[in-house]
């Protein structure tokens, strides 16, 4: 604020003249303090406290209407603030703020008046020039912000200028924030018997649960409204729990990452089973069914190694998978596993300790914490599943999912196949390119690279993170096949009997057990191979290798069993020639077969014949090479139906092509998709 004044800025002011002539004499009549003044042409200045009263407030009008508070003035200090908390104002909402902010514009608009004139004529000031609508914009902006009322009078006033700097010395600007009304976290007395019929697995609708708590409750009873307001008070985790299971729960909690960074390849390996969303014909019954798949995956790189696919989660699917990834990966050192009946059991267990690694079980109910594996399986698994016809996941179509049910189950009934259900052997091959597709593709959770061929970043794939180690000079610790062999092969107690052991609907026979009549030995098989069983003792010894009918012979010589075979069939022969002699009443006499005209050609011509005969058989090779079928149901009818709308235009087809488009109509398959291809044209036409 301004404390001296020319007297060309006096000239025309209330109560002065209207001359600077006029301003100078008077000044010099009533005795004004005055100086000289620097630059702007010299001459004088006079005191602001030497004015009239009205010139005073005029000025001090036009300053307060023409400047802005200056940030640099800063007239209160340290040691006058009682209490200035700073973790408080961190917690300011930004209404608070905001008023705070707009108090804070007048109190420093104050104190830079207050510097030429008392406090009080400061107040009074600004109180009338706010009356008057005479403020300046940026202080007019903040009026109705700092009275922080919802009325329509929102002035000024002594008394709240009084008290906004009465805060601000005590508190500093946090004294001028309003205070706000905090949540009442208070827990109403009904609210335990509300929470007994809302927080159920049901999740009933809160009219649900307040009808029925209203029906029940004997004391004062509140307002639905009063019930949703105290819901939205609640917490999520607070709210829904006893709605979800705890491992559900989960998703409403904080959590922490883990990160695999500081891992080598090999360090953890995790497996888990997962149920396939798609039909598969069992090869043991013919029936369809859902395989459990057991994958295993080397944490640090997400490289699966290792895959087992049976009818349900077990010892033996576990072993399998976890060999195929020893073989494959090396060894490890913690295999981190769930608590399923697969895992935890003495028989893996045992493996896993032979071979030197630990075995680590998740806590119940923290399936997140195996994120890796059961994000894998909705990369390879599901997405493998939705690929196919037999898809039956819950966001399949009902009405598609239906008609594949029906359609395959009664080609099952009538031809025993279908097409619309892939064997098991089919399935391995679609797991086995999937997963290589798997460990090939860029995978979010490994670090970025440059790609060589765009030249962009992205992130490496499984088996290039695999790869990468290795260049860093790790290498994966190799367990000898032997003893994989040994510990994978799964083990049971059997009698033997004469030398034979009775296992899964087959004999096995072994000379050396024939000392050992009638007593229990160990006997370790391979579900992959029903050809041999390992035999051992009850303490562990290796006696050998039981083959299985390893003590059949035939019960005839072949040579004898051949010559009978050609005897049969000549007296066959000849009871038929005697039959039509019978009824013809002729002579029936059998021609030989005379010798093949190529038999009298010369050496060239025969030479030359075989020539032929061999760019015959590689013309026909070439072409048969051409057209191949697909393996996919779906593709091949998309082939068939190309090929019979060129057949239509009256294109040539090869004569594979025509060999194959007339067979395949009286294919099993062909008439279910034909069905659905109409079904599906037709729900479209009808759309």
């Amino acid at each position: 604020m301004r404390k001296w004044f020319a007297a060309g800025e006096l000239a025309g002011q209330p109560g002065m003249p209207s001359t600077v002539q006029g301003v100078n004499l008077r000044a010099k009549r009533e005795g004004w303090e005055a100086q000289l003044r620097l630059g702007r042409g010299g001459g004088q200045e006079y005191n602001f406290a030497m004015l009239p009263a009205e010139t005073q407030a005029a000025l001090l009008a036009r300053l307060v209407g023409d400047a802005e508070p200056q940030a640099e003035v800063a007239p209160i200090q340290a040691h006058e603030i009682a209490l200035r908390d700073d973790i408080s104002a961190s917690r300011l909402t930004d209404d608070q703020r905001s008023v705070m902010t707009a108090r804070l514009a007048f109190v420093r608009e104050i104190e830079r008046m207050s510097q030429v004139v008392s406090q009080q004529r400061a107040i009074m000031t600004l109180i009338g020039l706010a009356r008057d609508g005479q403020l300046s914009p940026y202080l007019a902006a903040r009026v109705e912000r700092a009275n922080d009322r919802k009325t329509a009078d929102r002035t000024l006033s002594e008394r709240t200028l009084k008290r906004w700097l009465a805060d601000y010395r005590k508190q500093g600007e946090v004294g001028l924030a309003p205070a706000r009304r905090k949540v009442d976290t208070g827990v109403p007395d009904w609210a335990p018997d509300f929470l007994r019929c809302y927080q159920r697995p049901t999740k009933p609708a809160v009219e649900r649960a307040y009808a029925e708590f209203a029906a029940k409750y004997l004391g004062e009873r509140p307002s639905i409204h009063q019930v949703r307001r105290f819901l939205d008070k609640l917490s999520p985790e607070a709210r829904e729990r006893g709605r979800y299971s705890p491992q559900e729960l989960k998703a409403f909690k904080p959590f922490r990452r883990r990160t695999t960074k500081n891992l080598l390849p090999g360090d953890v390996y995790t497996a888990d089973g997962h149920k396939f969303d798609s039909e598969v014909i069992n090869p043991r019954t013919g029936k369809p069914f859902r395989p459990e798949i057991t994958t295993t995956m080397d944490v640090r790189t997400r490289r699966v190694l290792g895959v087992s696919v049976g009818e349900s989660e077990n010892s033996i699917d576990v072993m399998h998978s976890l060999r195929d990834a020893i073989e494959r990966g090396g060894m490890f050192a913690l295999f981190y596993v769930d608590n399923g009946s697969g895992f935890a059991n003495d028989a893996v267990r045992e493996v896993v300790d032979r071979l030197g690694g630990e075995m680590v079980h998740a806590l119940p109910y923290n399936s997140q914490a195996r994120g890796l594996i059961e994000r894998a399986h909705q990369t390879i698994w599901v997405a493998t599943a939705k690929k196919l016809v037999s898809y039956i996941g819950a966001d399949m179509d009902k009405h598609a999912g239906t008609k594949v049910h029906r359609i395959s189950r009664q080609q099952l009934r009538d031809h025993g196949v279908t097409r619309l259900i892939p064997t098991l052997s089919e399935f391995m091959d679609v797991a086995s390119v999937e997963i290589e597709d798997y460990n090939n593709r860029p995978h979010r959770g490994l670090e970025k690279i440059r790609d060589p061929q765009t030249g962009r970043m992205r992130h490496m794939s499984p088996n290039e993170a695999w790869e990468a180690a290795r260049a860093t000079g790790w290498e994966p610790i190799l367990a000898p096949a032997e003893l994989v062999c040994d510990l994978m092969r799964p083990q049971v107690v059997r009698r033997t009997l004469r030398g034979e052991i009775n296992w899964d609907g087959n004999r096995y026979f072994l000379d050396e057990l024939r000392h050992m009549h009638g007593e229990d030995v160990r006997i370790a098989y391979d579900v992959h191979d029903a050809s041999r069983i390992w035999v051992r003792t009850l303490a562990g010894e290796l006696i050998g290798e039981a083959l299985i009918d390893g003590n059949a012979d035939d019960y005839q010589p072949l040579n004898r069993i051949q010559k009978a075979r050609e005897k049969l069939a000549q007296g066959q022969v000849k009871r038929g020639i005697e039959k039509i002699e019978r009824s013809t009443g002729q002579r029936l006499e059998l021609v030989p077969q005379p010798i093949a005209p190529s038999s009298n050609l010369l050496l060239e011509q025969q030479q030359t014949a075989l020539e032929y005969a061999e760019q015959v058989v590689e013309h026909q090779a070439i072409q048969a090479s051409a057209f191949t079928v697909p393996d996919n149901d779906m593709t091949r009818y998309d082939l068939w139906q190309e090929l019979e709308t060129r057949r239509q235009r009256g294109e040539a087809l090869s004569e594979a092509e025509a060999n194959w488009h007339a067979i395949y109509p009286n294919n099993p398959g062909f008439k279910a998709i034909q069905r659905m291809y109409d079904h599906f044209a037709a729900a479209e036409a009808t759309a």
